[in-house]
């Protein structure tokens, strides 16, 4: 329960700051949804990347899940399931990490790189 208003509460506020720090490609408009409903462009002056957040968001969750898993799990009663679960988690995490690796590498530019560190 605490995961899902975390992951809600921080998508609002990244909305939010899209929606407020920004640039419509025609001056008259200053609101986001006011220049995207007549066909121009909003430019993001700083890009709060919301699929990097999701990832290692993901990747918190996973991990401190695994974690608590293995602290109630006694370790001479390793079951198939448990196993299977713990592999595919893992999995994920791996997933998630390389995802990660390439969104820096190819997604975002160099200024917006040097702006996040």
């Amino acid at each position: 329960m605490f995961g899902t208003l975390f992951w809600y509460s921080m998508t609002t506020v990244i909305d939010g700051i899209k929606d407020n720090v920004g640039k419509c490609s025609l001056e008259e408009y200053n609101t986001r949804q006011l220049c995207v409903t007549e066909g121009a462009s909003w430019n993001h002056v700083m890009d709060i990347s919301g699929h990097m957040f999701m990832m290692v968001f993901c990747n918190l969750f996973i991990t401190k899940h695994l974690d608590e898993l293995n602290q109630q799990q006694d370790k001479d009663t390793l079951e198939l399931p448990h196993v299977i679960s713990h592999a595919f988690c893992r999995v994920l995490v791996l997933l998630f990490d390389f995802m990660m690796v390439f969104t820096i590498l190819y997604w975002h530019s160099l200024p917006r790189k040097y702006w996040v560190l």
